[in-house]
Parts: structure tokens; sequence; C-alpha cells
């Protein structure tokens, strides 16, 4: 990614029961296979929400919006490439923002925290 990213973080309170749960009831396959489906899910969330929120759009931040998968797969990573993203994700004192990436981490958020419980029953 560029010099200038923008990042979103999400800290589950809990989340030693939860892990503990998911361990003792479900296999680690499952939860690799969640994550990875979730962060897919908001990496699409987040590209087709660019065609809503700008006027005119070229593609490149659609094409700048990538993912990749860490800790053998126990952690997923979305983020935008392009050097003028923090400006419109957060706006300036010249521009409004018009973010992509927050809303769609937040509506992926409540998913993902959803389908980790039902894992864990």
């Amino acid at each position: 990614m560029s010099k200038a990213s923008i990042s979103y973080n999400m800290q589950i309170k809990g989340m030693d029961k939860l892990v503990a749960g998911l361990l003792k009831r479900a296999k680690m396959d499952v939860v690799k296979q969640i994550v990875k489906q979730q962060t897919a899910q908001l990496q699409t969330r987040a590209q087709q929400m660019t065609g809503a929120v700008y006027a005119h759009p070229t593609g490149a931040t659609k094409r700048g919006i990538k993912l990749s998968l860490e800790d053998g797969g126990l952690t997923g990573i979305v983020g935008m490439s392009m050097e003028y993203n923090p400006y419109t994700e957060n706006g300036t004192r010249f521009m409004r923002a018009r973010p992509v990436l927050k809303p769609a981490f937040l509506y992926q958020k409540v998913q993902f925290i959803n389908q980790l419980k039902q894992a864990a029953k």
C-alpha cells in the first residue's frame, strides 16, 4: 500500500472468551473461512459504494481497494491504496468527506461478529 493509507480497527471485548469457545466448539478452519469470507464481502461492499459516492467515478478508487489475509488467515485487511484516499474518506476543510471504507466496515463488522457467534454455538 502507499504512504497515505486509511485503516479502521475492530477490537472485540471478551475476545478471549469467544476464541476459547471457538477453540472448544469449532475448528480453526471454520474461523479462517469466516475471516476470509467477511473480508471479501467488506472489499466488495466498499468497491460497490465507490460508484454511488463519487459523481464521475474513473474506477481508480475501486481498483485501489485491496484485500490481504495475514496471521495464517486469522486477520483480514482491506485497504485503499490511492494517495488521495485519506482526503476522500475524511474530507478536508475545502471538501466534504465521501467515505466508502468506513460505512462498509461498520456494516460488515456486525455481520462478522454475528457469524463468529454462530460458529461458537
